[in-house]
């Protein structure tokens, strides 16, 4: 043993062996573990996995008053062959005018929102989103995020060109899909 602070204790020839035993030991339960893994089988895939290929114009449906925005817009969800998932993705077509209202998403959904993160891809056109209160023009080629609890919408600001968006949002929470989020997919 030493005096000085913080320094080891001499090794012994029963400290290693203890030592060595634990670590196999501990080596033994995780290839034990693993072994009955492997033995209640590989999981296989049920169906041949495929890609899918949707086209914008199969699906675009108008929607009156985006969260509560103004005027008629056009809409595509792309879903996931009616598996679910954490991202989705649409595309959004704003005629001059038209707006997504302003709202915000909560990590427990508080108002029914969903709660998830956005990120929006400005296609073409140009507009103005709104971003916890603060006015931030968009164009083409501009992206932006908007995490939660971040209040946010857009609109198209231009007076004869369309504000056309593609729009990614994840789940963060745990909830189910809305009754509102199901019809959409299921419209696709």
């Amino acid at each position: 043993m030493t005096d000085q602070p913080g320094a080891l204790a001499p090794l012994t020839r029963r400290s290693a062996l203890v030592a060595a035993g634990t670590c196999f030991a501990m080596a033994s339960q995780q290839a034990s573990a693993a072994q009955r893994l492997l033995d209640k089988g590989v999981p296989t895939v049920s169906r041949k996995p495929t890609y899918a290929k949707m086209s914008e114009a199969d699906g675009m449906r108008e929607i009156v008053g985006l969260h509560d925005g103004s005027g008629t817009s056009k809409i595509r969800f792309f879903g996931f062959d009616g598996a679910p998932a954490p991202a989705h993705f649409i595309i959004y077509d704003l005629p001059p005018g038209a707006s997504e209202g302003t709202h915000t998403h909560y990590l427990d959904d508080r108002n029914k929102e969903g709660s998830f993160d956005e990120y929006y891809y400005i296609i073409s056109g140009q507009g103005r989103m709104e971003i916890d209160g603060e006015q931030v023009p968009v164009v083409k080629g501009d992206h932006v995020h908007t995490p939660l609890e971040v209040s946010h919408g857009i609109e198209n600001t231009h007076a004869t060109e369309h504000l056309r968006v593609f729009l990614t949002f994840i789940r963060r929470g745990t909830e189910q899909p809305s009754a509102r989020m199901k019809a959409a997919h299921s419209e696709r």
